[in-house]
């Protein structure tokens, strides 16, 4: 017995496994909270944005719209408009409600929209669940600047726009359209949480995955199978090589004396000399727990 086996022979993995599984909820639900608690406004809008798309009436949409756009601070404004693009309805009353917003390609960007009712602003059209991503865990605006100014570096009057980030929700049940208008900020310690959020998550999986591998090696050196070889399996395959191991153990035998695992047909431990078994008593061949006779001679078992 090598200095490894030893030391593992002296573990308790059914109570490791409880701990585990203790500190992982506990984690689970510390972290989990605390990124709900920080991500609170987030979540509230993209909820309330979820049903913009789901309203059946007219009223139902300017109601939705007013909800979603008082959930989150980043919103500049919720335009409801009709198929000319007429202002029908402004959640905030910003400035965009006071015309038309009629958007065209700004040079050969697919991605950036204007409007020459407002020159001094210029849109980043996102679609949906990349919107919706935006909004949630957004670190800042700041990058999104910083693209469009690398390029529209060398467009004249470009740069100087105030760049605004643009959703299209088509509310196909309630007969209009609206315009999400946001400028993402960060969420105060909100990228630190999702980071050791991510950090822990990563380290109970790498304690899981280890633990798996050390049991399997322990139990293989218990029963005499090669522990670096199933230890191995485990490090590499961790589930799938459990569940190969224990359909391999299963198979066999384990002898009663030393835990050594010894084939189905196996009279005697290999390793101790211990009987496998009940034996008849008129042929002397292995019979089960459970036969009434011997399938080697037929003869009655008592």
């Amino acid at each position: 017995m090598n200095r490894l086996e030893k030391m593992l022979s002296k573990w308790n993995f059914k109570k490791i496994a409880v701990w585990y599984l203790v500190l992982a909820v506990i984690t689970g639900v510390l972290c989990g909270g605390t990124v709900g608690y920080l991500y609170r406004q987030r979540l509230k809008f993209a909820w309330q944005y979820a049903r913009l798309e789901e309203a059946k009436t007219p009223e139902a949409l300017r109601m939705a719209a007013d909800k979603t756009a008082a959930a989150s601070e980043d919103v500049v404004d919720i335009l409801v408009v009709d198929e000319n693009q007429q202002i029908l309805y402004s959640a905030k009353d910003s400035k965009f409600a006071a015309g038309p917003l009629t958007l065209t390609k700004v040079g050969d960007a697919k991605k950036y929209l204007a409007s020459a009712d407002y020159p001094e602003a210029v849109f980043l059209q996102v679609k949906g669940d990349e919107f919706m991503l935006n909004s949630i865990v957004s670190h800042d605006f700041g990058k999104i600047r910083s693209e469009y100014d690398d390029e529209s570096a060398f467009e004249n009057g470009l740069s100087a726009k105030t760049v605004y980030m643009l959703n299209r929700v088509q509310a196909r049940k309630a007969g209009g359209t609206a315009y999400v208008i946001t400028r993402p900020t960060s969420v105060p310690g909100g990228e630190t949480a999702l980071k050791v959020t991510a950090a822990l998550a990563m380290l109970l999986v790498c304690v899981y995955w280890v633990l798996v591998a050390l049991w399997m090696y322990r139990d293989a050196a218990r029963c005499k199978l090669s522990p670096l070889y199933w230890g191995l399996i485990g490090l590499f395959t961790n589930l799938i090589g459990l569940i190969v191991y224990k359909i391999y153990k299963h198979s066999a035998t384990l002898c009663p004396a030393c835990g050594a695992a010894q084939s189905a047909g196996h009279l005697y431990c290999s390793f101790c000399g211990a009987q496998l078994g009940a034996r008849c008593a008129n042929c002397g061949g292995k019979v089960g727990a459970k036969d009434s006779f011997c399938h080697h001679c037929g003869n009655k078992i008592k």
